[in-house]
């Protein structure tokens, strides 16, 4: 599992790409995370902004504690302003990922609280956010705390500067928001995400069920998928050649065709039609 950022990484800031775009760009330049003193130097960014927009790109997958991961540097030259839709997804996906370097909250959140066609609110949210403490056993946190994190992460996916492209949060009234049928995602990025977790939950395996994507927690809930979505995704990259699908009898199968990590080579068809 990778090293999660912690539960108030955010400084009580949203997600916010030009900011990131920011600390991506001077990472790629220097050749590592740069430090405070640095960021403070070559940024206009706030005291807050400098301590929590580097978690953000960590939370992200885009860099590690020391430098850019294999996504992080993809983007900083396919989409350095953040702005494709498919890396809106592809931040979304390691945020969220059970996993993954993000909070452990966000998953929480995306995979057991928001429901297409629902309506939330941050106080709706915050209370989710306290039950899930309680649930996860972690460290206490003041309410306020609790209700600045819901809304730290309402503005990540409503504001026009967070994920916006996903078009997942519109805000129908004062702190409401309908949970929308987010845009589709793209096929190289769900690819990307199916061989990530390949990697990180079944190293040493070669065939996995299919329904190990509608697990609980899983791919399909990350996505906001139904069956028929998730059976023309596998469909299309066994066309492509990335796995083959077996659906003779259940419990149907997955069966890896890679070798070595491919997600430098799935990038890149990301970033050919982004």
């Amino acid at each position: 599992m990778a090293n999660r950022v912690g539960t108030v990484f955010h400084e009580s800031f949203s997600l916010n790409r030009p900011a990131m775009a920011s600390i991506l760009a001077l990472t790629k330049t220097f050749g590592s995370v740069p430090n405070f003193a640095t960021i403070k130097r070559e940024t206009v960014l706030g005291n807050n902004y400098i301590k929590a927009m580097p978690r953000y790109a960590q939370g992200c997958g885009l860099v590690t504690a020391d430098s850019l991961t294999v996504l992080g540097n993809h983007i900083a030259k396919a989409d350095p302003t953040l702005s494709c839709l498919s890396t809106h997804w592809l931040m979304h996906y390691h945020l969220s990922a059970p996993q993954g370097p993000g909070p452990w909250f966000w998953h929480y959140l995306v995979t057991r609280v928001l429901k297409p066609g629902y309506e939330i609110s941050g106080h709706h949210l915050a209370q989710e956010l306290a039950h899930a403490l309680r649930e996860h056993g972690g460290t206490r946190l003041q309410e306020r705390t609790i209700r600045t994190t819901a809304t730290v992460f309402i503005g990540s996916y409503a504001k026009p500067e967070g994920l916006s492209a996903i078009r997942l949060l519109q805000q129908v009234g004062r702190d409401r928001y309908l949970v929308r049928q987010p845009e589709p995602v793209p096929l190289w990025v769900f690819a990307y995400a199916l061989v990530d977790t390949w990697r990180q939950l079944w190293p040493d395996r070669v065939t996995v069920n299919l329904a190990s994507l509608f697990e609980p927690g899983g791919l399909s809930s990350i996505f906001f998928l139904d069956e028929a979505s998730v059976d023309q995704l596998v469909v299309s990259l066994a066309r492509e050649g990335l796995i083959d699908l077996y659906r003779v009898a259940p419990p149907y199968q997955l069966v890896r065709r890679w070798e070595g990590d491919p997600r430098g080579q799935i990038l890149e068809r990301v970033y050919e039609h982004p």
